[in-house]
């Protein structure tokens, strides 16, 4: 449902699908250069089935499924949603974000010093950008388990160029004694790179391809709302999955993730209160669990309580995977949608303080999207027209173009 009215000015339109752990969301979106924030024109979210019991082999099938369902969508009734509102427009770009445990964010630094003063040119950091993306990918080679996943590099960027231990921006005129680059690449499973570009072929021929691991647009969006140079933790919880990226001073540094989300929380309740699996994620959209909990026997309070604690102590496991030897900040994002994120806020507070012995604060990202980049009246309507508001990172990415530029595809 779109929410504005449409001049012909600077419009980019076009189609975002972010591709998570247990569903697969496929957007249209209008991009308004004059506007701070985008429009959802039409969205469609297509959930694998609930099932008893997880594989990844079965977890691929399904999501390749909603994949195909989800595109076969957007070439009727999203089409015909685009030109209600905006006669005659067309789709000219496409993109792609991938969640774990579909895709991986790599993060190298390569660092260069010399004893003599050195001048920092165009030329000496396309040679380290080289060099880190060599050892990305040797790595990548090196790992079996890569190998047995079938992963590719699909996108990779510069995140900061540090000269004397000063962010710069390369000019050819500095001179420095040391020199650090940090790239971020996004690898993503090539069986889904294989899926998409043949929906593409079909459905949107034509359109302008660029494909990310949700990380790296999650990380961008979020950096511009925050204090430059901040300490803090991004959080991404999706059905299957959930992932962590680690920022110090204001850079991405590291990201982790366990195969452990809402759809698993689900099958664990549903098994131990013998109810069916909707209904068992349904309880996982109340804002006070208590009104839950309270009506279970004794014996049935005790077995939730009980899969709650072991959800917080595996989330603290992987607050504790840092990438270097400093705890988790004490600043935490937590991104999901409106339904769910007051629960999972509550589990992530509890599990980073079972990590570290101290109090974090918390933050529910798609509330801080809406006060941010969409008027009152805007948000309210989003409310009740009942939006997809999961997918406001990868639209606000998409809105943003600046960020597009700063990425090359592979």
């Amino acid at each position: 449902m779109g929410f504005f009215t449409f001049k012909k000015n600077d419009i980019r339109y076009g189609v975002v699908v972010d591709i998570g752990s247990g569903s697969v969301v496929v957007s249209i979106i209008a991009s308004d250069i004059e506007k701070p924030y985008p429009e959802i024109i039409w969205s469609k979210r297509e959930y694998s089935p609930l099932r008893k019991s997880f594989s990844p082999t079965d977890a691929a099938k399904s999501v390749m499924t909603s994949l195909m369902n989800a595109l076969m969508s957007l070439d009727g009734e999203g089409r015909k949603r685009l030109q209600e509102v905006a006669k005659g427009q067309t789709l000219d770009y496409l993109q792609v974000t991938v969640a774990a445990p579909w895709s991986y964010t790599v993060t190298k630094t390569i660092s260069y010093k010399q004893e003599e003063t050195f001048e920092v040119t165009k030329t000496l950091l396309e040679e380290l950008l080289r060099t880190a993306s060599k050892k990305v990918e040797e790595e990548m080679l090196e790992n079996e388990k890569v190998q047995d996943l079938g992963l590719s590099i699909v996108a990779k960027t510069t995140l900061q160029v540090i000269a004397n231990g000063y962010p710069i921006t390369v000019t050819g005129k500095q001179k420095a004694n040391t020199l650090k680059v940090i790239q971020a690449s996004s690898v993503a499973q090539e069986y889904l790179l294989d899926a998409i570009d043949d929906a593409r072929d079909k459905i949107l021929p034509g359109t302008e391809l660029s494909q990310y691991s949700f990380m790296l647009p999650y990380f961008l969006v979020i950096q511009d709302i925050v204090p430059p140079g901040s300490d803090y933790c991004l959080v991404d919880l999706t059905y299957e999955a959930t992932e962590i990226g680690i920022v110090r001073e204001g850079i991405l540094t590291y990201c982790t993730h366990t195969p452990y989300g809402a759809f698993t929380l689900a099958r664990e309740i549903a098994d131990a209160i013998s109810v069916p699996l909707e209904e068992a994620y349904g309880y996982l959209t109340n804002e006070e669990l208590s009104e839950f909990t309270n009506t279970l026997s004794e014996t049935k309070k005790e077995a939730v309580e009980n899969i709650f604690l072991n959800y917080q102590i595996h989330l603290s496991e992987l607050f504790k995977e840092t990438g270097d030897e400093l705890a988790i900040p004490k600043r935490i994002y937590v991104h999901g949608n409106l339904q769910t994120e007051p629960f999972f806020n509550a589990q992530v507070q509890a599990a980073a303080k079972m990590a570290t012995k101290m109090p974090h604060a918390t933050y529910n990202v798609t509330g801080e999207l809406l006060t941010k980049n969409f008027p009152t009246e805007v948000t309210q309507s989003l409310k009740e027209a009942n939006q997809d508001t999961a997918l406001l990172i990868s639209a606000q990415f998409f809105h943003t173009r600046e960020y597009r530029e700063r990425f090359e595809q592979l």
